[in-house]
């Protein structure tokens, strides 16, 4: 029998009682916190769950409660924005089916004019619609308006512009010859000048998103599938001194032996070799063939083509040519052809145009920059639709107007800046296609979603010019109306000889035609164009569609985030919280335990060993 010692004793009865304070204080902390365990070290199986779900929780609380929402408040912007645009459509779209109408009175008229003038600002305005201080329409580029918002700056800014179209994009538009609204008795009563002989002409035409165009600095690109199958591309510049076509470059040059004298400087195309390198002896009129060496195949490094060894005969060559012109008192112009239609490009401007009758050569594709339209002959048409043709047109447009589209939207250009480098935007990519700038929120675990519509989904950059159109026909129809009754109130005035009479009768039966023509354009004009505001009523339609598909996905989401964040709360409680009446019995019995103890100790403390002999 092992001897027990009083100090034995003490010793294990103030161990029992720091054990059992010990327990009445996690019991305690237990209380306070109603929490299972208050140190890792408590329990490492309830330690390392909570970990887990608590980081769970802790996800799927940032998608619930934050990215889930502020994408759909994105999205409701957006939203928002997108029918308020088709609001303005619409308007556009009641205003062409009310032009449409045979019988206007002046006024009806005037009030189509001003709603489609207030339209024309406007339109594009719910494009820098913003979401929390970023425009929700540009893309990455949320710092920045859709339009230009500064009539100031909008003029101040400069940029070179790329825009393709194809041969589906060739529209037919009537041009006026003759337009006249002067009523001054100097022109009517003039006998020697003579009398207004207003009449239109058809032509074909390929428009730009933008007018007011710099006349000098642009060119423009065709691409065709020639008979053999194989694709070509002819450029022309805007000054007439530059063509490459088959990759090859025809540029004008001066003689440095004759300063007086024109040459053309042949670059061939990589891998190729051109013979002649230089065109001398320039004559009006004349074509000048180039032959192309392939490298692999020719030698030409004696000056004279010779088949390397090993090579079939006949070896790879192409053949490209130029046309030179150099017309009386006219500048020196260089041309080429596509699928052997001759092609001349040439640069004017409306008022030329107008004063000369809109007199285009079969041959000729004709840049009017005023108006921003390339505008050709059937000829041509014709040739562009056999060939499916496409083109592409580079330009520089150096002043915008207040409420313009920014051209990085929808382009690829470059914005010139005067104080830092040239910003240049790459939309498209090798092969043609956008390069979407899609902005994504995470809103559950590997679940991405669009927030953003970029603003060529949404804004045609024809509308705005589709709507000045209008203007334009709805302004002549008013003014051509106006120059008949001015001229019947003066004929009814009284105050002109018969002579003079009968020289404004001319005058009047000239207006009248004018008129008739001008009211009818316009009826034909606004009919054509209620198609052309359904189409982009339809895709506005489709856009708020898919950004309701969109929305439709998200609500998804979130109501099984919701499910989601309640079944993990619930997991976590059990993992780690406890019952309030199991940590009151459990409190209770720890403390009992502690107060027996000190009550122990009490009486043990006052035995000795005689006590238990």
């Amino acid at each position: 029998m092992m001897r027990v010692t009083n100090s034995m004793i003490v010793k294990r009865t103030k161990s029992n009682i720091n054990a059992n304070r010990a327990n009445v204080d996690h019991t305690n902390n237990q209380m306070s916190i109603q929490k299972k365990i208050t140190k890792p070290s408590d329990n490492p199986i309830i330690a390392i769950r909570s970990l887990r779900l608590r980081s769970t929780l802790s996800t799927i609380t940032q998608y619930y409660e934050y990215n889930i929402p502020d994408t759909e408040s994105w999205m409701e912007c957006t939203q928002t924005a997108m029918i308020n645009m088709k609001d303005l459509i619409s308007d556009a779209y009641k205003q062409a089916v009310y032009g449409a109408n045979d019988i206007l009175e002046p006024e009806n008229r005037q009030a189509i004019l001003k709603e489609l003038q207030s339209l024309q600002q406007q339109i594009y305005s719910e494009g820098n619609a913003d979401y929390d201080r970023r425009t929700i329409f540009t893309g990455y580029k949320t710092n920045q308006d859709v339009t230009f918002m500064n009539s100031a700056e909008a003029k101040a800014e400069h940029y070179q512009i790329t825009e393709t179209f194809d041969y589906k994009d060739i529209q037919k538009k009537d041009y006026y010859k003759g337009k006249f609204d002067d009523t001054s008795d100097k022109t009517l009563l003039d006998t020697n000048a003579p009398v207004g002989v207003f009449d239109d002409v058809t032509l074909n035409r390929v428009r730009l998103s933008y007018d007011k165009i710099t006349a000098d600095e642009n060119s423009l690109s065709i691409s065709y599938t020639d008979a053999a199958g194989v694709k070509n591309t002819v450029t022309m510049s805007a000054d007439g001194t530059s063509v490459t076509t088959k990759g090859c470059s025809f540029t004008l040059g001066t003689d440095p032996n004759n300063a007086n004298a024109q040459i053309i400087n042949v670059t061939a195309p990589s891998g190729y070799s051109a013979v002649p390198s230089t065109i001398q002896n320039l004559a009006d009129g004349t074509t000048y063939p180039v032959t192309l060496y392939n490298n692999e195949d020719w030698d030409l490094s004696s000056g004279t083509p010779t088949l390397r060894p090993g090579v079939t005969p006949p070896g790879r060559t192409e053949t490209a040519s130029v046309t030179y012109s150099q017309p009386a008192g006219g500048s020196s112009s260089l041309s080429t052809d596509i699928g052997g239609q001759p092609i001349v490009y040439k640069v004017r401007n409306t008022s030329d145009l107008e004063q000369g009758g809109y007199d285009i050569g079969e041959n000729e594709i004709v840049f009017d920059n005023a108006s921003g339209e390339l505008l050709f002959k059937d000829t041509i048409a014709k040739k562009f639709d056999e060939l499916k043709a496409s083109f592409s047109f580079t330009y520089d447009k150096n002043g915008f107007e207040e409420g313009e589209l920014h051209p990085e939207y929808f382009f690829d250009c470059t914005r010139y800046m005067s104080e830092r480098d040239d910003i240049v935007y790459k939309n498209f990519d090798e092969n043609g296609n956008w390069i979407t700038q899609a902005i994504k929120y995470n809103i559950s675990s590997g679940q991405q979603m669009q927030i953003n519509t970029e603003a060529r989904d949404v804004f045609d950059t024809n509308i705005r010019r589709d709507i000045t159109e209008l203007i334009n026909v709805v302004q002549f129809a008013i003014s051509a109306n106006d120059t008949v009754a001015e001229i019947e109130n003066k004929i009814k005035s009284g105050n002109y000889s018969d002579a003079e009479i009968e020289q404004m009768n001319q005058w009047l039966d000239a207006a009248k035609k004018q008129r008739d023509y001008a009211n009818q354009n316009m009826h034909d004009t606004y009919s054509s164009y209620i198609s052309t505001f359904q189409g982009y009523l339809d895709d506005i339609d489709l856009g708020i569609t898919n950004l309701g598909g969109r929305q439709a996905r998200v609500e998804m989401t979130k109501n099984r985030m919701s499910v989601q964040q309640s079944t993990f709360k619930e997991l976590k409680s059990i993992n780690e919280d406890m019952d309030l009446s199991d940590l009151v019995i459990n409190y209770t019995a720890a403390s009992v335990a502690y107060q027996a103890a000190l009550q122990s100790a009490a009486k043990i403390g006052k035995m000795t060993l005689l006590d238990f002999i």
